[in-house]
């Protein structure tokens, strides 16, 4: 994401392309091009997800029996976290997490993070 520094719009307006626009307060959430850039960085997020399952460090939860592991859930600006609820996995878990945001410059807000446990 270091690379996205500054950003300019040009809007067509009943078919006329208008003058270039400069915003000032830079990319943020909310920004049209926040979800394309989001698909961008969430797909190295499911990378270094995969990794994790790979190597048998993060164990995806399943839904029955035969029914295949389901790690991760990416939305339009949301991830969903699917592990068992044991602390060699919510270390690894952080750690993949933390890896990615070294690796994209975004920061993860806690105060909108919220921890699931199933009653099992």
């Amino acid at each position: 994401m270091e690379c996205v520094t500054t950003v300019r719009y040009r809007v067509r307006f009943n078919g006329v392309l208008q003058n270039t626009i400069h915003p000032t307060r830079g990319l943020r959430q909310g920004d049209p091009l926040s979800p394309y850039l989001f698909l961008f960085v969430a797909d190295g997020l499911s990378k270094v997800l995969h990794q994790e399952i790979r190597t048998d460090t993060i164990q995806g939860l399943k839904v029955c029996r035969r029914a295949p592991a389901v790690s991760h859930l990416l939305f339009a600006d949301d991830s969903l976290l699917f592990f068992k609820a044991d602390e060699r996995q919510t270390r690894a878990v952080k750690d993949a997490l933390s890896r990615y945001c070294k690796a994209t410059g975004q920061l993860i807000n806690f105060d909108k993070c919220s921890v699931l446990f199933n009653k099992n």
